[in-house]
């Protein structure tokens, strides 16, 4: 499946994931609306299937085994007013175009990883309810997210990849983000990836903000590591979160003592461009990197 491309054609519906697996995915949708809504259990939301979008391969009331699913699964599902559609792949992935152009970020392995799997799982949004918010939009996100942990539940999935981001990490980091999500934790990252600042900038900057917030972080630093620099956009990208606003333009910020950020808000301007929350770097780090307690989170 093309990285810039998902199952809808509404751009404003940005939030899917792609599963790699094994084998291929037999799961009823009976099956993935009882995972989904015991990971949502607790929560005081609960997911209902849209039998207009889901193709039933048994009733409900059966559940005989010689009445399996023989075909990959087409589900509509909608969780906390968000519609998506679940499709299995008899075919694996991506092309290596795709594989090349994926943030495997601190899982060097990931490629070859998902490289090996010959099927999958789409998950994305076809309708959501009117917003444009924080909130709003964090909430789809996590929609998506809790229906990708129940499908790597139900079939054994390699990796999965957010789009927004091309973020692609290992299956079973699924179960504790989505475990930290329920406590009001955002999977950072799965939805965040790191890529060069644009137009040749010193630095690096978020991929998979913009959709969430409208803008992407930006770390203009002196001397930084790639993967400290990022660290610092991770850390800032958790406290956005945590507040529902970035901080204000011209504010400065420290980080553990050790580094001194001035913080620009920049619209987007020259080609290939998306507004940006711009961190530049005043003082040089020493110590440790930055975001040591995010990425730990994930581990």
């Amino acid at each position: 499946m093309a990285l810039d491309q998902t199952a809808q054609s509404d751009p404003r519906l940005a939030f899917a994931a792609t599963l790699p697996l094994r084998a291929l995915p037999r799961f009823s949708g009976v099956e993935l609306l009882v995972a989904v809504n015991e990971i949502l259990k607790d929560t005081g939301v609960t997911a209902t299937l849209d039998p207009e979008l889901t193709t039933f391969e048994q009733s409900p009331d059966d559940a005989r085994v010689w009445n399996r699913p023989k075909a990959p699964p087409r589900i509509g599902l909608t969780v906390n007013g968000v519609t998506m559609l679940v499709e299995g792949r008899d075919r694996p992935a991506f092309s290596s175009s795709d594989l090349a152009r994926l943030d495997i970020w601190s899982w060097p392995e990931g490629r070859a990883r998902i490289a090996r799997a010959r099927t999958h799982v789409e998950i994305a949004e076809v309708q959501a309810a009117d917003g444009s918010d924080l909130d709003h939009n964090y909430d789809r996100a996590a929609a998506v997210t809790v229906v990708a942990a129940a499908v790597a539940g139900l079939a054994g999935a390699a990796a999965v990849v957010w789009h927004a981001s091309r973020r692609a990490v290992p299956a079973e980091q699924l179960a504790p983000l989505v475990a930290a999500l329920a406590k009001g934790q955002a999977p950072v990252p799965l939805w965040l990836g790191c890529v060069a600042r644009p137009a040749g900038a010193r630095g690096v900057a978020t991929r998979g903000l913009y959709p969430l917030l409208g803008a992407e972080i930006e770390v203009a630093s002196r001397g930084l590591p790639v993967d400290a620099a990022f660290e610092v956009a991770l850390e800032l990208a958790v406290e956005i979160f945590r507040t529902g606003r970035p901080p204000a333009d011209g504010a400065q910020l420290g980080y553990d003592r050790d580094a001194e950020f001035s913080v620009r808000h920049r619209a987007g301007g020259h080609p290939g461009a998306v507004p940006a929350v711009v961190l530049t770097q005043n003082t040089r780090l020493a110590g440790a990197p930055i975001g040591a307690r995010v990425m730990a989170g994930a581990a």
